[in-house]
């Protein structure tokens, strides 16, 4: 089961699908009617019915301890249920919700390598007869693997609590629950379902990257390539070969015919980040690709076509390089025919922090064989009160050094490499109550760029923005 779901736990494909491969193959496996697989949520103790064949119910939630789920979550033991109406455990809530009639069960609990309790597998009614002891020493056996795959998933435990994992959002390790990010999963989802030209915005170290690849990923060309590209980092002589290509004796060197970026993508995805930077000579290059899906090779006379759909990146503001005339009016309209942004880590919130900062804690423990599992209390609300320009990167990269650094279990204050703490700006007073909030925080921007000499990068550091985000309100 591990071998066949292993391309999907490299990719941003949505958890729920990955989830769905493994129980329609258990259910396959028992010759089962139904499965459903729970999720111990580690901080309410609920049961989430995470991936179900229940085409009647959107999900279900037990409390902890109800149905024989609830149970086997608890107890830690396997059961079979040669008649589940007969037995006291059982939660007739679902069937009477569903129409289904349950006539049997297995139900074993899901451990992690350490022993604790994530979840909770189960199959009802067998095609033929009841379930039995072979049956659930297979399910327990396919129980383990279901382990294992979450494990390489976004679905981990919190901290040091021996139950239950981070039930969070619907992207593999894309994590956040804060109603900013529940907007962004929203719109990777419509655009991953439509096979349109996508601009993604957002600060530097958002993860603009990692929304990219989902949509790919969860898109009806998930099988095709996602080729990357990075504008910043091509030399402009270069750019338009490593795009379009290049024929042999094109320019000095050129030796061999090389196809370019569009080529290889032919069929999938062709990631184009900092889009800001692309020198103004190729735009409109890239612009008839959009509109034709054709090109040619430098060098080269043969018009080729390629079908491939473009994403684009930048933490720039374009609408300020078209005035200026260094981006094409034109070009911009047709990249964005769907616009996302990634919020700010300071916009996300606290909690998001805390969740990001406990899934790299366990990340690179674990990458560097070392024993911290946990933050200080002093260490959270340290990093909950920065104001990380430098975005979910820098969040990383912070909690990698202190796991390196930690000597013991514990992540202390001590440990985070950040910087001190930023006096604190005036706040804007005076308001009474009603004032229009764009009044509050327009002063309260202008007194911040005051405070800071009209330097646009400390001021948009304080605030807790992107130095774009900043221009924008400015303007």
């Amino acid at each position: 089961m591990l071998h066949s779901v292993a391309s999907m736990l490299s990719k941003q494909v949505t958890k729920d699908r990955l989830l769905r491969a493994m129980v329609d193959r258990v259910v396959a496996e028992l010759a089962a009617e139904r499965g459903t697989l729970y999720l111990v949520d580690a901080v309410t103790g609920e049961l989430h019915s995470r991936v179900a064949h229940l085409p009647e119910l959107d999900e279900i939630r037990l409390p902890a301890g109800q149905g024989l789920a609830g149970h086997v979550a608890e107890s830690g033991r396997s059961v079979i249920v040669p008649d589940a109406a007969s037995d006291a455990r059982f939660f007739p809530g679902v069937d009477k919700a569903t129409g289904f009639k349950t006539r049997n069960m297995l139900v074993v609990p899901i451990r992690d390598n350490e022993g604790a309790i994530r979840g909770v597998l189960q199959v009802l009614n067998r095609k033929r007869g009841n379930f039995g002891a072979a049956d659930k020493e297979l399910l327990e056996d396919l129980a383990e693997q279901v382990a294992q795959a979450l494990e390489q998933t976004s679905f981990r435990p919190i901290g040091d609590r021996a139950r239950g994992v981070l039930v969070d959002g619907p992207f593999n390790n894309i994590i956040g629950e804060s109603p900013p990010m529940k907007e962004l999963y929203t719109r990777i989802l419509a655009a991953a379902g439509a096979d349109v030209t996508v601009l993604v915005r957002g600060d530097s170290g958002t993860g603009k990257s990692l929304v990219a690849r989902a949509i790919h990923d969860n898109s009806e060309r998930c099988e095709g390539p996602l080729v990357h590209v990075d504008c910043t980092t091509l030399p402009a002589g270069l750019i338009e070969s490593e795009l379009f290509g290049h024929e042999r004796g094109a320019f000095t060197g050129a030796e061999r015919r090389v196809e370019g970026k569009f080529e290889l993508a032919n069929g999938g995805t062709l990631f184009l980040d900092e889009i800001g930077d692309l020198p103004l000579q190729l735009q409109g290059k890239l612009l008839r690709f959009l509109q034709e899906h054709a090109f040619e090779r430098l060098g080269g006379r043969q018009t080729l076509r390629a079908d491939v759909r473009v994403i684009s990146a930048t933490n720039a503001e374009l609408e300020g390089k078209v005035e200026q005339g260094s981006f094409r009016r034109d070009l911009y309209y047709r990249l964005r025919v769907l616009e996302l942004r990634v919020p700010s880590l300071y916009e996300r919130g606290p909690k998001d922090i805390e969740r990001l900062a406990g899934h790299f804690l366990d990340l690179y423990s674990r990458r560097h064989r070392r024993q911290a599992r946990t933050l200080s209390e002093a260490a959270l609300l340290r990093l909950c009160a920065y104001d990380w320009p430098g975005n979910v990167r820098e969040l990383e990269h912070c909690i990698e050094s202190a796991v390196i650094l930690a000597t013991g279990e514990s992540i202390t204050e001590d440990l985070l490499s950040l910087p001190a703490a930023a006096t604190p700006v005036p706040q804007a007073t005076g308001y009474p109550p009603g004032t229009p909030l764009f009044e509050v925080e327009r002063d309260h921007i202008l007194r911040t760029l005051d405070a800071c000499g009209g330097n646009r990068t400390e001021a948009a550091r304080r605030l807790g923005i992107g130095r774009n985000t900043l221009s924008r309100k400015l303007k």
